[in-house]
């Protein structure tokens, strides 16, 4: 059962980490040691066709102090939520012209050295009869010490390479704005806000039946239609994926100094061989009220004060006024 828990963690840490980047997973033995293996690439898109084999040519590193032996796995994967993590597909869900499995040949298992490295080759045969459209997986390989005992932490080490294969014959390449809307600090649904920075949100739901990478940018004018900013949507390197018949969200932010009053946000992004486009446009207020109320309270201050010392000056007139009348006055009766 631990055995089981440790291999299960440690394909979904490896998965997460291929699908966003590049991957080096360490974990850590019963003894404390360090262990760990390194694979590349981490992720491979293959645009296949029906019939045809493919050689993909992988890299498997140990980059342990001891000798660890590897068994390879292959799996089927989808997308788990909205941030696009892989969730592994049970056994039995797919059939064999959708499901991966049983594409792909490659090495059940074998052992590297300490720091030693090995190219291995895994063979992808589309069969004749494969749904055209995207095809997801994953190969894991999983490295244990021979040396821990089988009552220990056994698996020391897992690492995957995500497979995105491509099927030609009736690709659709169709996605919808699920929805484009500003955030708070919450991630959640706004349209005030008192200050930047100003989050927004973008919602593809891919409807197609193959893989998408939605790229664009949202162009914010102010309420006298000046350019305030341009933010990218999705400019990593290579942009992300959006599987079929799921949603991914993407979140970008706006910072500037100093925002006030009514903003437009107009989002266009472009997907697909044919260039297919999105486009969305929302509003949003940025009324920063604690500094108006500040400024309010500041200018009634100085009106009362102004005001008090206009009548206490306009009184000292008055006075003033009466005295030299009453002097004047005085005088006269003198003569």
């Amino acid at each position: 059962m631990r055995q089981s828990k440790g291999i299960i963690g440690s394909i979904i840490l490896s998965l997460f980490l291929a699908f966003f980047g590049p991957l080096s997973v360490i974990a850590h033995a019963a003894d404390a040691s360090a262990q760990g293996v390194q694979i590349s690439p981490t992720k491979v898109e293959l645009n296949a066709t029906r019939g045809k084999s493919y050689t993909i040519n992988l890299k498997a590193m140990n980059v342990t102090g001891g000798e660890l032996t590897y068994n390879t796995l292959i799996e089927d994967f989808t997308s788990a939520n909205e941030t696009g993590t892989p969730k592994i597909v049970k056994d039995g869900n797919l059939p064999d012209t959708a499901s991966i499995k049983t594409w792909v040949s490659i090495d059940s298992g074998f052992t590297l050295g300490a720091h030693k490295e090995k190219n291995i080759d895994a063979i992808v045969t589309v069969p004749n009869n494969a749904e055209a459209g995207g095809h997801y997986g994953v190969v894991t390989f999983s490295g244990s010490n021979s040396s821990i005992d089988t009552t220990g932490v056994g698996v020391t080490a897992s690492a995957g390479v995500l497979l995105l294969i491509k099927v030609d014959g009736d690709i659709l390449e169709q996605a919808n704005l699920a929805s484009f809307f500003t955030a708070n600090k919450d991630s959640n649904q706004s349209s005030f806000f008192e200050t930047s920075p100003i989050n927004f949100a973008v919602r593809i739901q891919n409807v197609g039946n193959v893989h998408i990478k939605p790229v664009g940018n949202i162009e914010v004018k102010d309420m006298f239609g000046n350019v305030a900013t341009t933010i990218p949507v999705n400019d990593s390197n290579p942009p992300a994926n959006v599987l079929p018949n799921s949603i991914r969200r993407f979140d970008v932010k706006m910072d500037k100094s100093w925002m006030f009053g009514q903003y437009t946000a107009t989002l266009a992004l472009g997907y697909g061989t044919n260039g297919q486009a999105i486009t969305n446009t929302i509003t949003f207020w940025v009324i920063p009220y604690k500094i108006i109320l500040i400024i309010l309270v500041i200018l009634v201050t100085l009106i009362f004060i102004l005001s008090k010392l206009i009548k206490a000056y306009n009184k000292h007139i008055i006075n003033q006024s009466k005295n030299e009348k009453n002097t004047k006055e005085k005088s006269k009766n003198k003569k």
